[in-house]
């Protein structure tokens, strides 16, 4: 299984978010920018592990299956990740085996260098948020590129959020 180490944040200024993660990786010589539109359909929980088909502009998409703990903490995850260049009809295939938990719409914008990857996402109903993820070899390694992160957003543990964005809006539709 891949692994990544990851934490987010509520955003309260998006353009001052943006302007430091353009600072931070422009120190990279493997650098890329872009944004996406995605749409994330959860299906429900087996097992009590994740499986969301995520569609990207309309027409690729990637299958994730994942494994974490949810934590106040930055933390790591345990991921199977398979691409479609159908995801609609996949979709179709999935929910002939399981039920739709819910679909999270978002606006990403993507910033990745090496083994290092800055979202900037816009949840539909729900708000923006930053989020780092690490993909890693040495846990170490990944623990000290986080902290370097959290030096240059300025941010404090206190900071995190422990849920996945499919929690916020259930919460949000459960209110």
């Amino acid at each position: 299984m891949r692994k990544n180490y990851e934490l987010k944040v509520r955003l309260h200024n998006y353009d001052v978010a943006k302007w430091k993660a353009i600072s931070y990786v422009r120190k990279f010589k493997d650098k890329q920018h872009n944004l996406e539109k995605q749409k994330d359909i959860y299906y429900y929980k087996v097992g009590g592990q994740r499986l969301k088909l995520r569609i990207i502009n309309g027409k690729t998409g990637h299958l994730v299956y994942y494994d974490r703990k949810d934590h106040t903490e930055k933390r790591v995850s345990k991921y199977l990740l398979s691409d479609t260049g159908s995801p609609q009809e996949l979709d179709k295939i999935l929910r002939k085996f399981f039920k739709v938990q819910l679909i999270v719409d978002k606006t990403r914008e993507i910033f990745t260098a090496k083994n290092l990857r800055i979202h900037l996402d816009r949840i539909k109903g729900v708000g923006i948020f930053l989020e780092f993820e690490i993909i890693y070899d040495s846990l170490g390694d990944a623990k000290d590129l986080m902290q370097d992160l959290m030096k240059h957003f300025q941010f404090k543990k206190s900071d995190f959020i422990k849920e996945s964005y499919s929690d916020l809006v259930l919460k949000k539709k459960t209110k």
